[in-house]
C-alpha cells in the first residue's frame, strides 16, 4: 500500500483527507490558469511555431485542443470576476463550478452566483447557469454560439473500435435522433435469437445512413487540385545558384510542394516563348497514401487535418524524390514556417521526423511524470472531415451528447 495512505485509517479521516487533497487540486488549477493567462498574454507560444496557445498546450502539456481552448477562456474571464477567482484560489470552488460560472457571471450577479455555487453541487451549478443563460436577454447570442459550436469528432480505441461524438443545438440533435430511430425501425435483425440493444440499433442506423449517402455519390472520389502555380523563376535560383524569381525562392518552393507546375520560358524581352505541359508534383496516388499515413499535420502539437499540404522534406528542387518516404503533411501555417520562417524538418535514419526551431532547439512533445485526463462536459470547435471510403476491421461505438438513442 502507498506510504501516503495509512492502513486501517478511519473512514471519516480518509474522507477529510480526500476533500483536503481536492482543495489542493483546485488551488493548483487556479495557479495553472493564472500562469497560462500570463503566458498567453505575452504570446510565449509564438517561439515554438504554434498557431495559438491551445496548440502549445497540446504540445507541451498533453492537453487536447478542445480542453485547452476552454481553459484559456476560463483563465481570461476570471480577470473580470475577482470574487470567483479569490474563492477558486482558496480552494472553495472546483474548476467545474468555475467553468460554469464564467459563462454567465458578471459584476452585477457575481456575488449571488458565488453564494449559490459554494453550497451547490457541480451539476446543480452547471444546470442553474445554463437556465440563466437561456432566460436572459443574451439568449439570441447563446443560440448563435450553440450553432457555431456544433461539432463532430471521432476517436479510435486500441481494440479496433471507435467513438463518434457530435455536439448540436438541442433541436437539431432531436431531428437527428428521430431520423436514426426511423432508419433503425426498418433494419432487419441479423440474429433473431438476440435482440440488439437500443444503442446497438442506433449504431446500425447510423452506418446504414452512411451507406445510403455513399451509394448516391457519383464522383470518382479523387482529390481536387489545391492550386496551380504559374511563376517565372530561373532554374539556377531554384537550385540555390542565383538567378531571377518573381517571388522569394522559399515561397516558390512552398507553393510548388503540393501544387501543379507550369514552366514558362521567356525571351530576352520577357515574352513567353513556350508554355510546357502541366505536371503534377505529387501524384494523386501518393497524396492519398500520404493522407492515409499521416492523417493530419505532423508538426508536433498540431492537430489540423484540413487544408494540409504535402511537403518535401528534401525539396524536389534540391534533388529530393517525390516519394512517400520524402513527404510529410503540414498545415498551411506550419508549411509557411518551414519554408519562410526558418523552422527545420529533417528525416532520421529510422524514418522518423526531427523538427527544430530556427535556433536549432528541438520541437518535441512535452512529457510529465503524472498526467491528469480531464473529460470536458462539452466540446467546443472541432473541425472534422471524412474520406469517401472508410475501411475498418472493427466496429464503431456510437455516442451522441444529448438524448440517448431510444
Amino acid at each position: 500500500m502507498n506510504a501516503l495512505i495509512k492502513p486501517c485509517q478511519p473512514i471519516d479521516d480518509l474522507e477529510d483527507e480526500l476533500i483536503s487533497s481536492w482543495r489542493d487540486v483546485s488551488q493548483a488549477t487556479h495557479r495553472f490558469l493564472l500562469l497560462l493567462r500570463e503566458f498567453d498574454l505575452r504570446q510565449g507560444w509564438r517561439e515554438w511555431g504554434m498557431v495559438d496557445c491551445a496548440d502549445w498546450l497540446n504540445l507541451k502539456c498533453g492537453i487536447t485542443r478542445n480542453t485547452a481552448q476552454e481553459k484559456l477562456r476560463v483563465a481570461k474571464t476570471l480577470r473580470l470576476l475577482p470574487q470567483v477567482e479569490e474563492a477558486f484560489k482558496r480552494g472553495d470552488l472546483s474548476y467545474s463550478k468555475v467553468r460554469a460560472l464564467t459563462r454567465i457571471a458578471t459584476d452585477v450577479n457575481e456575488t449571488d452566483l458565488l453564494d449559490y455555487a459554494i453550497h451547490a453541487s457541480a451539476a446543480q451549478v452547471e444546470r442553474y447557469c445554463r437556465q440563466l443563460r437561456n432566460g436572459s436577454t443574451d439568449s439570441v447570442d447563446a443560440a448563435r454560439r450553440a450553432h457555431e459550436g456544433r461539432s463532430l469528432s471521432r476517436s479510435f480505441n486500441d481494440d479496433g473500435t471507435g467513438t463518434l461524438s457530435v455536439q448540436l443545438p438541442r433541436a437539431d440533435l432531436e431531428l437527428v435522433m428521430q431520423a436514426l430511430e426511423r432508419v433503425a425501425c426498418r433494419l432487419p435483425n441479423d440474429d433473431p435469437e438476440i435482440e440488439p440493444s437500443l444503442f446497438a440499433r442506433g449504431a446500425d442506423a447510423l452506418v446504414q445512413m452512411a451507406r445510403c449517402a455513399l451509394e448516391e455519390e457519383t464522383s470518382d472520389g479523387g482529390n481536387a487540385e489545391h492550386y496551380q502555380v504559374v511563376v517565372h523563376v530561373d532554374e539556377q535560383a531554384l537550385q540555390g545558384r542565383g538567378g531571377k524569381s518573381d517571388l522569394p525562392i522559399d515561397t516558390v518552393k512552398r507553393l510548388c510542394c503540393d501544387g501543379s507546375i507550369v514552366p514558362i520560358v521567356d525571351d530576352p524581352n520577357g515574352e513567353p516563348l513556350n508554355v510546357g505541359r502541366k505536371q503534377r508534383t505529387v501524384p494523386t496516388a501518393i497524396k492519398r497514401a500520404l493522407l492515409a499515413r499521416d492523417r493530419c499535420c505532423t508538426f508536433p502539437g498540431c492537430t489540423h487535418d484540413k487544408w494540409v499540404d504535402a511537403h518535401h522534406i528534401e525539396h524536389w528542387a534540391a534533388g529530393g524524390e517525390t516519394s512517400l518516404d520524402n513527404l510529410t503533411l503540414l498545415c498551411t501555417h506550419h508549411h509557411r514556417l518551414v519554408h519562410e520562417g526558418g523552422f527545420i524538418i529533417e528525416r532520421r535514419a529510422d524514418g522518423s521526423r526531427y523538427f527544430a526551431r530556427p535556433d536549432r532547439r528541438p520541437v518535441e512533445v512535452g512529457r510529465t511524470e503524472t498526467v491528469e485526463e480531464v473529460r470536458e462536459t462539452r466540446a467546443l470547435y472541432v473541425v472534422a472531415h471524412f474520406p469517401r471510403k472508410v475501411i475498418s476491421s472493427g466496429s464503431s461505438a456510437f455516442a451522441f451528447r444529448g438524448k440517448s438513442f431510444g
